[in-house]
């Protein structure tokens, strides 16, 4: 199991501030912020997964 699968198991999730960045299949290079977490409310739905607010940054590599 995953590191992020076995957050979301034990009921915890990717905090406000966390970055990924990758190389996008075209060699571009691409970085994820998530800027807002909202999540449910326990009395909430069962499983209900929170909601991401991110934004997305993509640099174009020099060809």
């Amino acid at each position: 199991m995953s590191s992020a699968s076995r957050e979301l198991n034990e009921g915890t999730f990717p905090a406000k501030g966390t970055v990924l960045c990758t190389v996008t299949s075209e060699h571009n290079l691409a970085m994820l912020r998530i800027t807002d977490v909202r999540v449910p409310p326990k009395e909430g739905i069962p499983g209900r997964m929170p909601d991401y607010v991110m934004t997305l940054t993509l640099w174009k590599t020099a060809e």
